[in-house]
């Protein structure tokens, strides 16, 4: 199995969706809405690994807040939190 189907079969509560995000968006990896993952299909399989993560901690962690606006202090922390924890947690699936 490659990374991202493992992500997949463990977080079967969630169903990603690997699409294209448009040009101006270059900057978007993953968006949740719900139990809906949205996955950059154009990211590299250790990136779209490491997205999946960052949103299922989204997902189970956050307080259903929209978190696009990236001024606020929580989400900074919601983000930091995210990351922290996909960095740590996709070397398994990677590995």
């Amino acid at each position: 199995m490659i990374p991202t189907e493992r992500i997949e079969a463990k977080y079967y509560k969630y169903k990603f969706h690997f699409v294209s995000f448009p040009e101006e968006l270059y900057f978007l990896h993953g968006y949740i809405n719900g139990n809906d993952i949205y996955i950059n299909k154009n990211d590299s399989m250790e990136l779209q690994s490491l997205t999946m993560i960052h949103e299922v901690v989204h997902a189970e962690c956050d307080d259903g807040q929209d978190l696009t606006d990236h001024r606020p202090i929580k989400t900074g922390r919601a983000e930091f939190f995210a990351d922290h924890i996909a960095s740590r947690d996709v070397r398994r699936y990677l590995a």
